[in-house]
């Protein structure tokens, strides 16, 4: 499911470019204006965590950046991860046979858009385009061939009180399936 239409997302896709962080043309990202409506935590992960946990490999971090002004428009990290639901949960799907404990999933550990945007870049709609994006991460690593059958989301609600209210509004209930490449919309 995308979390934007069909031509929203085709509008952002066309002005942004999406690099991780280890890319040589992100380079410092001390260089970006970057403000979090999530708090300094975000800003100072992005700054001072982000570069040495991708090297790691115990999260890889993504910025998207705006191609005209290049503005550090969002970020976001993917990791692997587990998922164990409930038996309600696996027999309201098409899981309830199987046996495994905990099932594979990409998570988005960090997710914020700067809420310091020129005129010209601002506009509603790039939270949903990362979530679209992770969505589509997820699915690829299907396709190579190594499961994942969710994505989820570690969000931190104790940093405003819209946040639930976002994550709902994108049909995410904590657990969402991973079905399709928003990418090639299929």
């Amino acid at each position: 499911m995308a979390y934007l239409n069909d031509k929203a997302f085709s509008e952002i896709l066309k002005t942004v470019s999406i690099y991780p962080i280890s890319s040589e043309k992100i380079g410092d990202v001390s260089r970006f204006s970057f403000q979090s409506k999530n708090g300094k935590e975000y800003e100072e992960f992005l700054e001072r965590e982000a570069k040495n946990l991708d090297k790691l490999a115990i999260s890889k971090t993504f910025l998207v950046i705006h191609n005209k002004t290049d503005e550090l428009i969002a970020y976001f990290t993917l990791s692997a991860d587990t998922v164990k639901l409930t038996q309600d949960e696996r027999n309201d799907s098409d899981l309830a046979n199987v046996k495994f404990q905990s099932l594979p999933a990409i998570k988005i550990g960090k997710l914020a858009v700067n809420k310091k945007l020129s005129k010209e870049v601002a506009r509603k709609g790039y939270g949903s385009f990362v979530l679209d994006i992770a969505n589509t991460y997820a699915y690829e690593v299907l396709k190579a061939g190594v499961a994942c059958r969710f994505l989820t989301v570690d969000a931190d609600i104790e940093y405003s009180q819209t946040t639930p209210d976002f994550y709902a509004k994108m049909d995410l209930k904590g657990i969402k399936h991973v079905n399709k490449n928003p990418l090639t919309k299929q």
